[in-house]
């Protein structure tokens, strides 16, 4: 979670699917409730879950990139420079695109 959110204010979207819903994971959050806000969600409603989109995004540009990843580092290297270019601009467009 210290990666995650280095300064303790980030927000994890909980969909309540199956695998979100263990125990172990259920204790994680518990644990580390005073690191992050969860927001709760409808279940099973990726159209509604900009985060979706992103991975997609991400996934898709990651996929684009050659040479692919010799290891976990350049793996995790490259996910952040994704992440940290695509996420602001792509989730904002996002977010205005759903109705309010």
């Amino acid at each position: 979670m210290a990666f995650l959110f280095p300064t303790g204010n980030g927000v994890i979207q909980q969909d309540n699917a199956p695998c979100h819903k263990a125990r172990i994971v259920l204790e994680c959050f518990e644990e580390h409730t005073y690191e992050f806000h969860l927001m709760s969600w409808p279940p099973n409603w990726p159209d509604l879950n900009p985060m979706e989109h992103i991975w997609n995004a991400m996934e898709r540009q990651l996929r684009a990139q050659t040479p692919p990843c010799p290891n976990i580092s350049t793996l995790r290297d490259r996910c952040l420079d994704i992440w940290y270019n695509l996420f602001p601009v792509m989730y904002q467009k996002l977010m205005t695109s759903i109705p309010r």
